[in-house]
């Protein structure tokens, strides 16, 4: 190889943000989004599993169609107002720069003057509580109705990311926000609000404003297939002149199980093991070695936020007849990483538990997909499986379940999450790369 460009290994596997060099086009999928995002009027929500690519596909499409777009990242107990201030103070790039205000031709002198006006008030309305603390109150003249009219005449959308993590009535003002931006679509056709949210949230606006059903373009980002996955970690190579052994290759799709985020996480571990940090001159091969030192190194990493999860999921809150959530999850770690329906997950309980009734695995398995459960289940209405949300779950899953068959009783039910220690999980590496290289 003559020449080679350079590219950095933390812009080619990119677990944390957006995938640019890396973006794998999935053709059904990208048209949807893009006759929604052409289509005017249109507000759009894309909703799926954490990891899938939601984001990465977005702003990829966005980039191509629109030249800027704002972004908005809700977090919990966020008020719609919030959300407001933060577009409008994101406005200034566009209304304050010369450059960007020369560049959009169509801002009108009178909307830059409302804009201006409008600056002040808020900065009015900005009053000290303390010498430490400030707080920004939104005046009666900064509406939706305002916002998009700003919104719109410099030709932006507004993405709004995490949506789904907004209380319910904030999440109300969002749908009647996206009839008020639809409204108004006909004197800013880029106009649109593009919600992202988490797997089984897309109905929430529809249901909160009937009269959005046909004017809100939903669309589910699935999990990646195999063969997507392989194109991340193909495209992956190319741009950093490296070559995976189909081993390792098939122990990261395996291990993937869909989640283009844990394929980017994987990579970038197996470069650094590797110690490939930017495109090489030199082609080298990675080999099974580079894959266990990554995968040990996921788990690592990983191993605080793994306990809280599965103290949140096996805590008992009163006491009843069955371990409800214990029954599941290890029943469940003993299915592949694919998971199993639910009556394959009933059957291997009943095998253990002749008597245990389907209305608890039903409640169970709900309230396993729930935040206050750790969100450690999720459901693919597609194959009708369950399975864990994170593959590294059930390699969690059948390490405390393993270790906590040892020396203890039977009837012994209560696990301490906290005593399962690193090593332990470590070890569980070694397994798991057996199991995926079947």
């Amino acid at each position: 190889m003559n020449h080679v460009d350079k590219h950095s290994v933390v812009d080619v596997f990119t677990p944390t943000k957006p995938a640019r060099l890396t973006f794998v086009e999935r053709e059904k999928l990208n048209e949807k989004l893009v006759n929604a995002l052409k289509t005017p009027g249109k507000q759009i929500i894309v909703y799926g599993h954490s990891g899938s690519g939601k984001t990465t596909l977005l702003i990829n499409k966005l980039h191509q169609l629109y030249e800027n777009h704002l972004t908005t990242r809700c977090i919990a107990y966020m008020t719609f107002e919030h959300l407001i201030l933060n577009a409008f103070d994101q406005l200034n790039a566009f209304y304050l720069s010369e450059k960007q205000f020369t560049e959009i031709k169509s801002i009108k002198a009178s909307v830059r003057g409302e804009y201006l006006l409008l600056k002040s008030q808020v900065e009015a309305y900005t009053t000290a509580q303390a010498k430490e603390s400030i707080k920004r109150y939104i005046p009666p003249q900064l509406t939706t109705q305002t916002l998009a009219k700003l919104l719109g005449s410099a030709k932006l959308c507004w993405v709004l990311e995490d949506f789904h993590k907004l209380p319910d009535e904030e999440k109300k003002k969002l749908a009647q926000s996206m009839k008020v931006f639809m409204d108004m679509s006909d004197e800013y056709p880029e106009l649109k609000i593009v919600a992202i949210g988490a797997v089984e949230t897309a109905r929430q606006v529809v249901d909160y404003d009937p009269e959005m059903i046909n004017r809100v373009a939903e669309i589910h980002v699935p999990l990646m297939s195999d063969e997507q996955i392989r194109s991340i970690i193909s495209k992956g190579e190319a741009l950093l002149n490296f070559s995976i052994s189909s081993s390792v290759c098939d122990g990261i799709v395996s291990y993937t199980n869909g989640l283009a985020s844990v394929c980017h996480s994987l990579c970038l571990n197996i470069c650094n093991a590797a110690g490939i940090v930017e495109s090489l001159q030199k082609k080298i091969d990675v080999t099974d070695s580079e894959l266990s030192k990554a995968v040990e190194q996921y788990i690592a990493e990983a191993s605080d936020t793994l306990k809280s999860t599965f103290d949140k999921a096996l805590k008992r809150h009163r006491e009843v007849k069955y371990d409800n959530c214990r029954l599941i999850l290890e029943a469940l770690a003993t299915f592949p990483n694919e998971g199993a329906t639910r009556s394959q997950i009933l059957q291997h309980i009943q095998n253990i538990v002749k008597e245990y009734p389907v209305g608890n695995l039903t409640a169970y398995l709900k309230e396993l997909e729930t935040k206050e459960r750790g969100i450690v289940l999720r459901y693919n209405h597609n194959s009708r499986r369950y399975s864990f949300s994170d593959p590294i779950f059930r390699t969690f899953a059948l390490a405390v379940f393993n270790n906590d068959k040892k020396g203890k009783k039977k009837k012994d039910t209560e696990i301490n999450i906290q005593d399962i220690s690193d090593t332990t999980l470590k070890k569980l590496f070694t397994l798991l790369i057996r199991e995926i290289k079947k």
